[in-house]
């Protein structure tokens, strides 16, 4: 699936793209690249329920320094299969009528399907080499795939031709 060069200028993030990021040191991107990250209570508390970790510790870090948001739980649809964090994330963008920045497939396509525009924690990389903040996405790939983030070949290799590295 092609990468949309179009960007809101608000997102809400879920948990998974933050840990992604948290992981490779790179939350500093989000500033850079959205006027506004919003992180529900819901979401936080997921991203922070093992403070010791170093992505937890990031996280904190970044919402200290403003660089992502604390917002308000939206209440999302009571007939939801999805967990609490990725239902909270969708409610809250869906209520403000932003972006969502989620990986999870069977949200990003619930999402979608309620009409959000989606990006991945791939797609922000991407996004990032464009705008020239980072030099190249296959060392961050590696790095991600190395610490356990699974990530498919083919998401890989969609990533890699947009990134213009195949």
């Amino acid at each position: 699936m092609p990468i949309s060069t179009e960007r809101p200028s608000v997102v809400v993030a879920d948990a998974g793209p933050l840990i992604a990021l948290g992981r490779l040191n790179r939350l500093d991107l989000l500033p850079r690249l959205f006027a506004d990250v919003q992180v529900t209570a819901t979401v936080l508390d997921e991203c922070l329920a093992h403070p010791k970790l170093p992505d937890a510790q990031r996280i904190a870090d970044a919402l200290a320094a403003g660089h992502i948001h604390r917002c308000a739980d939206a209440a999302p649809a009571k007939d939801s299969p999805l967990d609490p964090g990725e239902s909270s994330a969708i409610a809250r963008a869906r209520e403000i009528g932003a972006g969502l920045l989620m990986d999870d497939r069977a949200a990003v396509l619930h999402a979608r399907a309620s009409g959000l525009k989606v990006i991945g924690t791939l797609g922000i990389l991407i996004l990032a080499k464009r705008r020239g903040l980072v030099p190249a996405v296959r060392p961050l790939i590696d790095q991600m795939r190395d610490g356990g983030h699974y990530l498919g070949d083919t998401a890989v290799r969609a990533a890699l031709n947009a990134a213009g590295e195949l």
